[in-house]
């Protein structure tokens, strides 16, 4: 898998597994066996084993990491707090990933998410909503208007939790790599009126 892919197909991982799709996350990890040895690939699957509570195998990973890079600091960390203190808050081990993953997105910027939509109409090329967060078939509908989008808009009641600056920040990357744009043209504010609540709406501009 080509270097930027494999950077979507993780940042996209991470996103579906904060979101809680575990088992859809853990699949796009296996999907490239290429992927799924790089230590960020097997550090984001042993905090997804760490999330469903099974510790003894987000442990084993971990140390295999340790093992094959022992460079990698977020493993080496994520061993030393292993067991230190109950870890029942959901989500615990996939924000500690937060910035190391964060730190893969070329430049993606957080202020982007305060910024505002172009609002001029006839600069609008493209607009359609989803049932969740873009990932997968939704971020090869936004790569197909590649050279033609300048500005993505995207609306959404998710931006509204604080707690998600990381999960925001990912998720630029992911929709800025996807459409060939910088990340600071990557848009985010709220739901428009009347959208379902968890919904995305997506809006490409030329200019």
């Amino acid at each position: 898998m080509p270097a930027n892919n494999a950077k979507t197909a993780l940042l996209c991982a991470y996103t579906l597994a904060s979101a809680r799709h575990y088992p859809e996350a853990e699949a796009l990890i296996l999907s490239d066996a290429e992927l799924a040895k790089t230590p960020e690939a097997m550090d984001l699957l042993a905090r997804i084993r760490a999330e469903q509570g099974d510790l003894p195998e987000a442990r084993r990973l971990w140390q295999e990491i340790q093992a094959l890079h022992p460079e990698h600091r977020p493993s080496r960390q994520a061993l030393r707090h292993l067991g230190k203190r109950p870890h029942a808050r959901a989500g615990r081990w996939l924000g500690m990933a937060a910035a190391a993953l964060v730190g893969l997105l070329a430049g993606a910027s957080v202020a982007a998410a305060a910024a505002r939509p172009p609002q001029a109409e006839p600069d609008l090329t493209a607009t359609w909503r989803l049932p969740g967060i873009p990932t997968g078939q939704a971020l090869a509908d936004i790569a197909a208007h590649r050279g033609r989008t300048a500005r993505v808009a995207l609306r959404s009641d998710f931006f509204s939790d604080p707690a998600r600056v990381a999960q925001r920040a990912v998720l630029v990357g992911m929709v800025s790599q996807a459409a060939g744009i910088s990340p600071a043209n990557v848009y985010l504010s709220q739901a428009p009126d009347g959208a379902p609540a968890g919904s995305f709406t997506v809006e490409l501009y030329r200019r």
